[in-house]
C-alpha cells in the first residue's frame, strides 16, 4: 500500500469546501490553538502564537478569495490577523498591559527578521534544479517589503490603541463588563488597522496604486465585516479563556 505525505490531496479537499465553510473552520482552528497555547504555556504560548500569526497573515494577505455574499474579492489574512487582537485582549486581561505591549513589539521584530532572512535567502544563486523553488519564493516575498512596512505600521498603531482602550475600560469599570471591552477594543483597533494598512499598502507604497473604490470595498470594508463578526464571537471566548487562567 502506497502512502503519500503530499499536501495536494488535503489542498484539493479544502478547495472543495466553500470559502464561507473554510473560513469558519479556520476561525475555529485559531480559537482552539489559542486556548491550547494558553492552557499549556500561559502568557509565553500566547506570545509565540501572536508572532507566528503576524508572519502568516502578512503572507496570506497577498491573495484574495470571493464570498457569495460580497460583490468584491476579499483579501485573506483577516482571520489569522484578527486573532492577534484576541490574544492582545487576553494578555491585557490576564497578564497585564505591559505583557500585551511586549508581545506587540516581539511580533513586530519577528516579522522584520523573517523578511530580512528571506531577502538574504533570495540573494543566493539557486543550484541547478532548484530554480522553480527560487522563483516561487521570489513571487511570494518580492512584494513583501512594501506590504510588511504598511502592515507593521498599521499593526503597532492599531494594537497599541486596542490595548490602551481595553485597559482603560477595565479600569473605568473596575474589572467588570468584560464583554464590553472585549467587543469595543478590537472593533476600534481593527478599523484603524484596516484603514492604515489598506491606504499604505495599496495606494501610497504600491508601485501601481489601486483605485480608491477598490481599496475601500475590497480591503477596508470587505474585511471589516469579518472583524466585526470575530469581535462578537470573541466575547464568550474571552470569558472561557479567563476562566481557564483563573
Amino acid at each position: 500500500m502506497h502512502f503519500s505525505l503530499s499536501p495536494h490531496l488535503l489542498i484539493t479537499a479544502l478547495q472543495n469546501l466553500s470559502p464561507e465553510a473554510l473560513t469558519l473552520w479556520l476561525l475555529g482552528g485559531c480559537g482552539i490553538i489559542i486556548l491550547g497555547m494558553l492552557r499549556w504555556f500561559g502568557a509565553a504560548g500566547l506570545m509565540v502564537y501572536s508572532v507566528l500569526a503576524v508572519v502568516v497573515a502578512n503572507l496570506q494577505v497577498q491573495t484574495a478569495t470571493v464570498y457569495s455574499f460580497l460583490p468584491d474579492p476579499v483579501a485573506l489574512g483577516t482571520i489569522v490577523f484578527a486573532s492577534t487582537f484576541i490574544v492582545s485582549s487576553l494578555l491585557t486581561e490576564c497578564y497585564g498591559k505591559a505583557k500585551a505591549q511586549q508581545t506587540v513589539w516581539l511580533s513586530f521584530i519577528g516579522m522584520i527578521l523573517v523578511t530580512l532572512f528571506m531577502l538574504v535567502t533570495l540573494g543566493f544563486q539557486p543550484a541547478p534544479g532548484f530554480g522553480h523553488a527560487h522563483q516561487a519564493m521570489c513571487v511570494l516575498f518580492f512584494p513583501a517589503p512594501a506590504l510588511i512596512a504598511a502592515s507593521l505600521i498599521a499593526y503597532v498603531v492599531s494594537q497599541w490603541n486596542d490595548i490602551w482602550i481595553f485597559a482603560s475600560l477595565s479600569r473605568l469599570t473596575g474589572g467588570r463588563l468584560l464583554w464590553l471591552r472585549s467587543f469595543l477594543a478590537p472593533l476600534i483597533g481593527a478599523f484603524l488597522d484596516n484603514v492604515i494598512f489598506s491606504v499604505l499598502a495599496w495606494m501610497i507604497f504600491a508601485p501601481h496604486p489601486l483605485p480608491w473604490k477598490t481599496v475601500l470595498f475590497t480591503y477596508v470594508l470587505g474585511t471589516y465585516y469579518f472583524r466585526v463578526a470575530i469581535a462578537v464571537l470573541a466575547i464568550p471566548f474571552m470569558y472561557l479563556a479567563r476562566r481557564m487562567v483563573k
